[in-house]
């Protein structure tokens, strides 16, 4: 069942689920999104109350609300409280019932750098007042790890590279088709392309995002193991993988803005106490019921209600952080 909303303004896509077209809002909203036929946009399942869920303007942008839905919603992997609006930003997640969708916000997107090979382009170093910045060290700094002379540093630069980015290439790739044997294999040539040339490779921000830098160098490589099937498999020889469409560009922000949330949530478990984190993880991640979190964890409704919106708040301090940082 295809949604049916009005043109243009907030754009949501269904990166997950039931197959939907994009669903486009315009104006000043709110818009309600539900099964009732009077919804701005109507979801045909079950699972979905009548009037699910709302998208409003907040002072500084939209807002998602729960609009007291039974089956509840999901922004980011985290619950929303009923009759508390959490802000949307662009690329940003929302779980309806069976559907995935992804945030999209006018002006949202980051240019993206045009290149066709592994190899990362060579800059001018910094100077010493950029060296000195303290934004410019925290964009720069896996990268300057990367590059140091000592082996020790390389390896551990190297290894935490891997390790945040790994997730991303391999769901990008297993979305675009590949078997398993091929996502092993382009995660190999996507991470070693970087090994190779990770002595030389300055990251620049003012010249394209780190993450439409590391997606056309995995596209790069998929477009490679496609090109070596054709001999065996009916493919035509002059067909290409697309570098942007709006798919591709989707799965792509899908696998990215996971990767993202995952990394701030690692961050924040770290700061908070184990009780606290407990009662986040079972009441905001997993949908437990909050009696039944409270007599596991001992805490009342009320802190627990109060940690999860604290928790919810750092990790999205965090990921806002890395968003400003890789893009």
């Amino acid at each position: 069942m295809e949604p049916t909303c009005p043109q243009h303004v907030l754009t949501l896509l269904v990166v997950g689920g039931p197959a939907m077209e994009r669903i486009d809002l315009v104006g000043d909203g709110p818009w309600v999104l539900g099964r009732a036929s009077a919804s701005d946009c109507i979801f045909d399942d079950p699972s979905i109350s009548r009037r699910h869920a709302g998208i409003e303007r907040g002072d500084e942008g939209p807002v998602l609300v729960d609009l007291e839905s039974s089956g509840g919603i999901l922004l980011n992997r985290i619950r929303v409280e009923p009759g508390h609006p959490e802000p949307l930003s662009d690329r940003d997640m929302i779980v309806i019932g069976p559907w995935t969708l992804l945030v999209r916000l006018v002006g949202g997107g980051q240019t993206e750098p045009s290149l066709e090979s592994t190899e990362s382009p060579r800059t001018e170093q910094p100077d010493d007042a950029a060296r000195e910045d303290a934004l410019y060290a925290t964009r720069d700094s896996i990268f300057l790890r990367l590059r140091a002379d000592g082996t020790i540093d390389r390896e551990l630069g190297w290894n935490e590279f891997a390790e945040k980015y790994s997730r991303v290439i391999a769901g990008f790739a297993r979305n675009a088709g590949l078997r398993a044997q091929e996502i092993d294999d382009v995660l190999q040539d996507v991470l070693m392309g970087f090994f190779r040339v990770s002595a030389d490779f300055n990251y620049d921000p003012t010249k394209g995002r780190f993450r439409g830098y590391l997606k056309r160098v995995t596209l790069n490589a998929i477009r490679s193991r496609f090109r070596r099937r054709r001999p065996d498999v009916n493919v035509d020889p002059e067909w290409e993988l697309p570098a942007h469409d709006e798919a591709s560009d989707a799965a792509w922000d899908r696998q990215w803005t996971e990767q993202l949330f995952f990394r701030a949530m690692d961050r924040v478990r770290d700061r908070v106490e184990e009780r606290t984190w407990k009662s986040f993880e079972l009441y905001g991640l997993r949908g437990t019921a909050i009696d039944a979190v409270a007599e596991e964890t001992g805490m009342t409704p009320e802190a627990i209600r109060h940690a999860k919106m604290r928790i919810t708040r750092q990790i999205r301090a965090v990921v806002d952080e890395l968003r400003a940082d890789e893009g």
